[in-house]
């Protein structure tokens, strides 16, 4: 045996924090990519197994990360295969690895395949570097657009009160709302931003929880812009996921499952099931996932073309390729659009404030004159 597997590997203790709020913490897809990558590599260069993990072990910055791969360890150092023993780790390696792992137990080609997992990840993570890119953007603007407005009625508009005061100007409507807002926040603001705070992390903390995310995925669904891209990116998260399934000679019943779970959206699970029970009833999978009305035709001609030839897994990759291009142009070209739409917004949010403020100023002028 070698040096690295003399003995039982000790595992580390869980913060308080994690052991209390483990939603807070998981592994990155990074870590997975880079695990998968390089125990393709030692394994093709005929590294042993426990080696490798070690050499990942000492790499990796993520304590969760680090305990589960010492666990891995110590399963292979006591016989369990690895697929037992990364199956033991749901919130780590996601069934879609445990799967693939098995059935590169069975063909004998797991370097093959944890390549082939290096690359899937990258590809998901890809796409969803995209959709966060596309949802980002927007969100910084606004919320320094919100801050602006916010430094203006509490520390510039309130300068301007009594010199309103003093000369008795009559104050316009939106100088009245802006002076009623920055009141309301000197006496309550910090009450409100408490109560805000504590509403977003009780709804963070609680956001895996069905009810939750049901409306949470019913929403994102059927926002503007935003939902198509999201359909988008599950559509190619889904063909991705089923074609290397399938790949790898997973059985379609089970990779069709594993997919279903993998799209991460409640609505498409249960659009879905009816389509696997269908497709265990012998009906083929094009027709069944054209009624659900989930995809769209690019997708449902690939697979129908793809069940006609026998080549269901190489269609579902190519489709998930053109899928992904297709995301990519639609998230530039989303971003091309909200950007002037933004700025308008932001100036015209700034442009009332300075309104506010300038029109009682005309006011007092005019009296003085």
């Amino acid at each position: 045996m070698t040096a690295a597997g003399e003995g039982i590997r000790l595992i580390g203790k869980p913060s308080w924090l994690a052991r209390n709020v483990p939603s807070l913490y998981s592994v990155k897809r990074l870590e997975l990519i880079i695990f998968s990558r390089q125990m393709a590599t030692f394994i093709r260069a005929g590294v042993p197994i426990v080696d490798g993990i070690r050499v990942v072990r000492e790499q990796t910055k993520s304590g969760l990360f680090q305990r589960t791969l010492d666990a891995i360890s110590n399963d292979l150092l006591d016989g369990e295969p690895i697929s037992i023993a990364i199956a033991r780790h749901p919130k780590v390696f996601p069934q879609l690895y445990v799967d693939m792992v098995v059935a590169a137990e069975v063909s004998g080609q797991l370097d093959l395949i944890l390549s082939q997992l290096s690359v899937y990840l990258e590809r998901t993570e890809a796409s969803a570097r995209r959709l966060r890119q596309a949802t980002l953007y927007p969100a910084i603007v606004g919320g320094l657009a919100l801050i602006v407005v916010f430094i203006l009625i509490t520390f510039v508009l309130p300068s301007f009160v009594a010199l309103f005061a003093d000369f008795q100007a009559d104050l316009p409507l939106p100088t009245k709302i802006l002076l009623g807002v920055g009141d309301f926040g000197g006496k309550y603001g910090i009450i409100t931003a408490g109560v805000v705070g504590m509403v977003a992390t009780f709804l963070f903390l609680i956001r895996g929880l069905g009810p939750i995310r049901r409306i949470r995925d019913v929403l994102t669904l059927r926002l503007p812009v935003i939902g198509g891209l999201v359909r988008l990116g599950i559509a190619t998260r889904f063909a991705r996921t089923l074609g290397i399934l399938l790949q790898a000679g997973v059985p379609v019943g089970e990779a069709f499952d594993v997919a279903m779970i993998g799209t991460g959206n409640t609505v498409f699970r249960r659009r879905l099931e009816p389509v696997r029970d269908r497709l265990l009833a012998g009906e083929g999978l094009a027709k069944p996932i054209a009624r659900a009305g989930l995809f769209g035709p690019l997708l449902i001609q690939m697979i129908k073309v793809g069940e006609e030839t026998g080549t269901l897994d190489s269609y579902l990759e190519q489709a998930a390729e053109f899928m992904d291009t297709d995301l990519e142009y639609k998230t530039k070209q989303m971003v091309t659009i909200i950007e002037p739409a933004l700025i308008l917004g932001v100036a015209l949010m700034v442009g009332f404030v300075a309104l506010s403020v300038v029109t009682p100023m005309y006011g007092i002028l005019g009296s003085i004159k």
